[in-house]
């Protein structure tokens, strides 16, 4: 490492000056996304890239450490799924569980 010094995994950005790349890990507020140390992506706010990851499905996202993210890409959580040998493909299963859990 050059002059010794080790990156810390808990900076936001890993390069001084270039904010245009960012440590996920410490940017997290949502407990149940997971990711370790040093795993990077080309953005600045990952959490817009998980969707339907909603709460009462206590489904977990978890990234190892040292992975590199690729910009634009979209985590479809387990939220997103729905009926695929019915009528119709609508996501009425969960709408349902949804208006349920209100």
């Amino acid at each position: 490492m050059k002059n010794e010094i080790s990156p810390n995994p808990n900076s936001v950005h890993p390069i001084a000056g270039y904010d245009k790349e960012i440590y996920v890990k410490p940017t997290i507020k949502n407990p149940n996304i997971i990711v370790g140390d040093f795993t990077y992506i080309a953005d600045s706010d990952f959490e817009s890239h998980v969707t339907h990851h909603y709460e009462w499905n206590d489904d977990k996202l978890i990234i190892g450490k040292f992975c590199q993210i690729a910009a634009g890409v979209e985590f479809v959580m387990n939220g997103a799924n729905h009926q695929m040998n019915a009528v119709s493909t609508f996501l009425f299963y969960t709408l349902n569980v949804l208006t349920m859990n209100l």
